[in-house]
C-alpha cells in the first residue's frame, strides 16, 4: 500500500504531464492553471510512496496538493539525489518503463534498420528489371 506505486500515478496533475504542459517558473501561468511540476525539480516520477493517497496532516494534503513538487524524501538516496528545484534526467516515459536515452537508441536502430531494408528492396528491384535488347543490325539478304 504505502510503496506499491509512484506518487505520479496517483498524481492529479499527471494528465499535464502526458499533455506536455509542465510549470516553468513559480508564479507563471502554468502554475496558476496547476499543470505538472516535473520541470521544476518534481520527484513524484521516481518515487515509490502513497502521499497522494494518504496526505500528510491527517489528510489534508501533500506537497503536490499545496503547489510544491514531491522531493522524493522516501527513495533510497534522497539526501545524495541532487537539488530539489532541478529536473531529473532519467525520468521514466508514461506507460513506458524506459528512459528518454533508451528510447533514442531503440528509434535510431530502427531507422538504420528501416534505411538498410530499403536500400536492400532498390537492389533486388533494380536486379530483376529486364535488361533492354539492344538494337543489333541484322544483316539483309543479298549482302
Amino acid at each position: 500500500m504505502f510503496y506499491g506505486q509512484r506518487i505520479h500515478d496517483k498524481c492529479y496533475r499527471r494528465a499535464f504531464f502526458d499533455a506536455g504542459q509542465f510549470v516553468e517558473a513559480w508564479d507563471d501561468d502554468g502554475a496558476r492553471k496547476g499543470w505538472c511540476l516535473y520541470k521544476m525539480g518534481c520527484r513524484g516520477p521516481t518515487t515509490y510512496n502513497s502521499c497522494s493517497t494518504v496526505k500528510w496532516n491527517n489528510g489534508v494534503s501533500f506537497p503536490i496538493g499545496s503547489g510544491h513538487g514531491c522531493i522524493g524524501c522516501s527513495e533510497a538516496g534522497f539526501w545524495d539525489n541532487g537539488p530539489f528545484y532541478e529536473r531529473l534526467s532519467n525520468v521514466v516515459v508514461p506507460g513506458i518503463d524506459a528512459t528518454p536515452d533508451k528510447i533514442g537508441a531503440l528509434l535510431g536502430t530502427a531507422a538504420v534498420v528501416g534505411v538498410g531494408a530499403h536500400l536492400v528492396s532498390t537492389i533486388v528491384r533494380q536486379s530483376s528489371k529486364p535488361i533492354p535488347a539492344e538494337d543489333v543490325p541484322t544483316p539483309s539478304k543479298g549482302e
